[in-house]
């Protein structure tokens, strides 16, 4: 059960409590985004001090966390500081969920913890922003985004070298694995080594991969390996099995109240947008690309929305192609490299 406190802000800190002695702590951060965030401390008598995810370790980020530390030693009557944290889980690396991981290390000499397959961006930051970004940017080409445009999208939404700082090291972390009370769950989908974290038998913290309002971003696996929507419906199927009465405690939005019936509407949504992408391509006198595609699709063009849009639909084909429901009409001029674009239509 939550208990909310005003924060003075439209976020909220708020308390769970799990029937296995944890007091989850649920603090807002980058409270100046169109997302907040969440990261989760968690304290307890039997194990040690541990925060889930650190925000995007820009300076309102980690001042609002330090807030909330501030906030549950005086509304809460807890003894904890910052020097006492021992242990850090980031639920996946993404900006906002791994950012300010570096911070906290410094000060408090807490070990870092995330699965195998995202303990790379943390330890090896700007190397990963290479190497993500060039597989972007071929993305972008063939999804029909002319050179310029390219650009201006990798600086605005890829991975910034520079903008985190890396950790010496990071201790990889496998599903099923228990700390204590904890049990990790690997969840892919939305980034290749996500983790879900059960909290005794009643609560999930869920990063991103599941969200109370927002159905949450799949990249297609063409960027990211071990992401995409196949990995994204296998991980949503295993938090069924696993959580469906437990309580949702994502990194953005709400939490839920209940996960089986926030699961049903997110399965049900993406079976009706792949439908939609089938009926286009159906409509379509002439084969389209993803950018086109994602016109159709969606009213948003430019700024976040417009990238996300693209994103989404780059993920949609590519699962629809992976089951051959559609197809890439122009091999040849591919092949013969008279293009960069890749034209689709239905099998």
């Amino acid at each position: 059960m939550g208990v909310s406190e005003f924060s003075g802000t439209t976020a909220h800190l708020e308390r769970f409590s799990a029937e296995t002695g944890e007091r989850i702590y649920r603090i807002p951060c980058d409270l100046h985004r169109a997302l907040v965030s969440y990261v989760y401390l968690i304290l307890s008598e039997h194990s040690p001090p541990t925060l889930i995810d650190c925000g995007t370790g820009e300076a309102n980020c980690l001042q609002e966390i330090l807030a909330g530390f501030a906030q549950i030693r005086s509304r809460y009557k807890e003894s904890f500081v910052l020097t006492q944290l021992e242990r850090i889980i980031i639920t996946h690396a993404h900006i906002d969920h791994g950012g300010g991981t570096a911070f906290f290390v410094q000060n408090s000499g807490a070990e870092v913890m995330c699965h195998t397959l995202d303990a790379s961006v943390i330890t090896r930051y700007d190397e990963r922003a290479l190497l993500s970004n060039r597989r972007f940017n071929d993305f972008l080409k063939n999804a029909g985004i002319p050179s310029e445009k390219r650009t201006e999208l990798i600086q605005a939404f890829g991975f910034t070298p520079g903008r985190a700082m890396s950790v010496q090291s990071v201790k990889p972390l496998e599903d099923g694995e228990r700390l204590d009370n904890l049990t990790l769950c690997h969840t892919p989908g939305h980034s290749p080594g996500h983790l879900c974290i059960q909290v005794g038998n009643q609560h999930m913290i869920l990063g991103d991969i599941i969200l109370s309002k927002t159905l949450t971003p799949v990249w297609p696996e063409r960027i990211s390996p071990n992401t995409g929507l196949a990995h994204f419906f296998d991980s949503v199927k295993k938090i069924r099995d696993i959580a469906p009465n437990m309580t949702g405690l994502p990194g953005h939005e709400q939490a839920i109240a209940s996960l089986l019936p926030r699961i049903d509407t997110v399965e049900q949504s993406h079976h009706r947008r792949l439908e939609r992408v089938l009926n286009l391509l159906r409509e379509s006198d002439e084969p389209l690309s993803l950018s086109q595609l994602a016109g159709k699709m969606y009213i948003v063009r430019s700024g976040m929305p417009g990238f996300l849009a693209l994103i989404d639909i780059g993920a949609r084909v590519e699962y629809l192609e992976q089951r051959n429901f559609v197809s890439v009409v122009n091999a040849e001029e591919l092949e013969q490299e008279k293009t960069d674009v890749f034209l689709y239509r239905t099998c």
